[in-house]
């Protein structure tokens, strides 16, 4: 990471204080790094109040955030896809999805076989789960309506 002298007026940012350009390999352990990418990052903050080190820190931890919540609402419960657009309606899918991830994670930590500890393992769980409540309440109430007659 390189601190890059600044001005507010200079960068068009009115309330900047210091910038830093950050150049980063995406690599994972499948495949070498193939993709270098370079990030800006702003602050307000004087350098006395962050250092290059923070700033570092608090990309890192954005990042952390979106490759974990976002990702998981994003991608898997379709977050980005929905056309609710009533913002009562949109309060309470937020709601219920972020509890539906909140105890998918759950369900994922406590599972003892790694090949189902996801997301997807998750929803496959709760289906057949599902599926058999739903067989058992089907036959239950088939049984109770023979037996009053």
């Amino acid at each position: 990471m390189v601190a890059l002298d600044t001005a507010a007026t200079r960068i068009d940012f009115p309330f900047a204080e210091q910038a830093a350009r950050l150049t980063r390999c995406i690599d994972s352990r499948r495949k070498p790094a193939e993709q270098i990418e370079t990030e800006y990052l702003i602050t307000s903050r004087p350098a006395a109040q962050m250092s290059a080190e923070q700033m570092l820190r608090q990309d890192r931890r954005y990042w952390g955030i979106e490759t974990g919540l976002h990702l998981r609402l994003d991608v898997i419960a379709g977050e980005d896809r929905s056309r609710v657009r009533h913002r009562t309606a949109v309060m309470n899918l937020v709601v219920i999805r972020r509890a539906v991830v909140t105890i998918a994670v759950a369900w994922i930590r406590r599972q003892p076989n790694r090949r189902l500890a996801s997301m997807s393992g998750f929803y496959d769980f709760m289906s057949a789960a599902s599926s058999k409540m739903a067989f058992r309440l089907v036959t239950a109430s088939k049984y109770i309506r023979l037996s009053r007659l």
